[in-house]
């Protein structure tokens, strides 16, 4: 398998969490800096070499498409004020990678396997991305962890994940993966779905799942068969890993950067704060 070009983008999350701002404006759109949150998810899989993406958003939304989509008549007016020059900032906006955009119903099914079912035609049978909206990884100048996710993915049996590394008193708010080395390598050995504080590792680091994962398109079939979840009625990606894990090596990737978790306000201003003021 070579260079991945597919990514899919969830982004249909109605940001409860966020409320009451998120009535009126899309979790996916809420600033960090000059650029909505989504465009940051967009641009690292532009950096990764992803060159046709997915965005899942809730049906009836029209602000990530619109913030995509070229203003002619906005470019026109700046045009007839003397201000073209203003327009310069937009033109970055086509330098993208291809955006498909795929409406997802929140009456229908829910969880994090359905954004990744709904996209089972853009994805046909190539590898393929999958990244939530819900997360954002800043990372240095040149390097890429979503590029070497798919390194390793490649090179394997084309699953892998990213693990970032955090305290483990972060685990009652991420599932936590455990891996064992191989030849050099790591592997996925078990994911454990935020744990209770008696079954927490104590002390040190662990490694948090951040919702950036490698796929060949055979994980649809394998994903489509995944029921309810007996206790959430989620329908979960995870299950659909732990499926395949019993019989195929999920590699884990480290991640290289500072992961923000942008579904709450803390994560939100922090994450501007540092793209804003710390990397000024």
């Amino acid at each position: 398998m070579g260079t991945i070009r597919k990514a899919v983008i969830a982004a249909a999350g109605l940001g409860t969490r966020m409320f009451p701002i998120t009535k009126v404006i899309e979790k996916a759109m809420l600033p960090i800096g000059r650029r909505p949150t989504i465009d940051y998810i967009v641009r690292e899989c532009a950096a990764a070499g992803v060159g046709e993406i997915a965005i899942v958003v809730r049906r009836g939304s029209t602000q990530i498409q619109r913030y995509y989509g070229d203003d002619t008549e906005l470019r026109a007016l700046l045009g007839r004020r003397g201000w073209a020059e203003k327009a310069h900032s937009l033109d970055e906006l086509a330098s993208v990678p291809s955006i498909t955009f795929i409406e997802q119903d929140l009456e229908d099914r829910y969880g994090t396997a359905v954004p990744v079912l709904l996209a089972r035609d853009f994805i046909g049978d190539d590898a393929f991305f999958f990244l939530s909206g819900d997360d954002l990884l800043v990372e240095r100048h040149g390097r890429s962890t979503l590029a070497e996710l798919g390194r390793d993915a490649g090179g394997g049996s084309g699953y892998a994940l990213v693990g970032q590394p955090s305290s483990a008193s972060s685990l009652d708010r991420y599932g936590r993966l455990e891996t064992a080395e191989t030849d050099g390598r790591t592997y996925l050995t078990d994911l454990v779905e935020k744990d209770a504080a008696e079954t927490r590792p104590e002390g040190g680091k662990v490694l948090i799942n951040i919702s950036r994962y490698a796929f060949p398109g055979e994980f649809l079939p394998v994903l489509a068969a995944v029921g309810e979840h007996e206790e959430s009625g989620e329908y979960r990606l995870t299950d659909g890993l732990v499926e395949i894990m019993r019989s195929t090596p999920i590699a884990v990737t480290v991640s290289l950067g500072s992961y923000f978790d942008l579904g709450n306000e803390q994560g939100l201003a922090e994450a501007s704060r540092h793209v804003v003021v710390d990397n000024r």
